[in-house]
Parts: structure tokens; sequence; C-alpha cells
């Protein structure tokens, strides 16, 4: 019955050690150690529960009926083993989990596209020292000195720039 339980939540030690940190190896190893030992333990102790003797008891005790009654009583007594109300809650959050890091993992390649695409554009643009007003107004329009839309007054920095101007009724 332990072997039955044990097996059942078993722990594939080479994979979590694959996922431990550099950092975090030592606690690591003491865990692993500490479940080891419990695990042992679990393992020595027999699957079931040794059997007594009645004939040893009733030639030891003077009370005949004594012995019989404790019997009678000991196999009616039957004590059921925990049922497992907290795994469907697990599985559950499992479950959430796993699709919290699918949605994460689609967004995170969605940004990565992202990415190289705006690194594609920084490869088609030109050294800032080798670069042209023209070149850099065309990669950059919004930056750009615009003297016929965009008027502005030297030095040219937005703490230089007169308010703009409130809108006539």
């Amino acid at each position: 019955m332990a072997t039955k339980r044990i097996a059942k939540s078993s722990i594939d030690w080479a994979a979590f050690a694959k996922r431990v940190p550099e950092g975090q190896k030592s606690m690591y190893l003491q865990f692993k150690a500490k479940s080891d030992g419990y695990l042992r333990r679990v393992l020595a102790q027999p699957e079931n529960m040794p059997a007594l003797d009645w004939a040893q008891y009733s030639s030891r005790l003077g009370t005949a009926g004594m012995v019989d009654q404790f019997k009678k009583q000991m196999e009616g007594l039957k004590i059921p083993y925990p049922e497992d109300k907290v795994s469907p809650q697990i599985d559950s959050q499992a479950k959430e989990a796993e699709q919290q890091v699918r949605k994460f993992t689609t967004d995170s390649n969605a940004r990565i596209d992202g990415y190289k695409a705006e690194l594609a554009k920084w490869d088609t643009v030109p050294a800032f020292d080798q670069m042209t007003m023209e070149e850099f107004r065309e990669h950059f329009p919004d930056l750009a000195l615009d003297p016929v839309n965009r008027p502005t007054y030297w030095p040219h920095t937005p703490e230089a720039q007169l308010p703009d101007e409130p809108a006539e009724h």
C-alpha cells in the first residue's frame, strides 16, 4: 500500500534538477535528502499492520470473555484512508497556470517578433555621425526640424519654444 501511494506521487528528480538555478543547488540537495529520508522511513514500514495473536492474550488473561470482546471490537474497527479533496483543486490550478504560461508565451513571441522588426528597421539606418540632415528627416520625421510645417526658434529645444497659442473663439 505504501509503495502504491508513493508511486502515484513520485517525482522526476532529474527533470527537477535541470530547472534549479545554480545559486539554489545547495537548497535543492537538502530538500532532496530530506525527501529521500522520508521515503526510506515510509518504505521501512510494513504494508499492513501485524496480526494480533489472540490466543496468547486469552492464555494470559483470566477473564475469558474479555479477549473475545476486544477481538470482536478490533475486527469491527475500520479506519478509512483519508479521501483526497485537494488534488482536484491542484489540478485545476495547474491547468490555469498552464493556460497562463501558454498566453504569456504567445504574447512574448509576438513582442519578440515586433522587436525583431524594429531591429531590422535599425539595420537600415546609417550611423548618426555619417547621416545627413535629409537622411535624419527621412528616418525620424517626428524628431527632424521642419521649418515649413513646424517652425521653431533657436536652439530648437522644447524649452526654448513659445507656448501653443490658445484657440480663438
